[in-house]
């Protein structure tokens, strides 16, 4: 026989509503707020953690890709024939490859973040690596990409 705290709670996870009150957000817009789950909170500060450690790995990718166009620039300005325009423009292109990545990266981790939040608050998680092993693809190409074009360029 369940206790009425046991059932209560079989009846939150379930699906059910759970009680709560009404909150206002400083920007006029009501939720209601309830009682967290155990670990509920921690799970979503974790998912908040992820998100932002996305969130750098996005800016970082944009950063580097900027860079790296920049730099084909800069070579492009310099006095004398260091190298062929054919290859400024590859730095131009990988760079603003690195640009598009980290943007979309940042979508697909926004995704994921509000995927996560309503699968906390539902206490069902279903994780996928697909984000995960996207990224890990993408930067192992731009690695071989950029290690190529490091080494054509540098035996000229």
């Amino acid at each position: 026989m369940d206790s009425p705290a046991t059932a209560a709670e079989d009846k939150g996870r379930s699906g059910s509503t759970r009680e709560g009150i009404p909150l206002r957000l400083p920007w006029g817009t009501t939720v209601i707020a309830h009682k967290p789950y155990p670990n509920e909170m921690r799970d979503h500060l974790a998912n908040v953690r992820t998100f932002l450690a996305w969130v750098r790995t996005a800016i970082a990718m944009m950063g580097f890709g900027f860079v790296i166009a920049k730099f084909g620039l800069l070579l492009r300005e310099l006095p004398g024939h260091h190298i062929d325009l054919g290859e400024l423009h590859l730095a131009t292109i990988i760079g603003s490859i690195l640009v598009v990545l980290g943007g979309v990266f940042l979508v697909f981790s926004t995704l994921d973040f509000l995927s996560v939040r309503r699968q906390i608050e539902r206490q069902v998680i279903a994780f996928s690596a697909v984000i995960h092993l996207i990224l890990a693809t993408v930067l192992v190409a731009i690695a071989v990409a950029l290690a190529g074009y490091l080494w054509i360029t540098g035996f000229q």
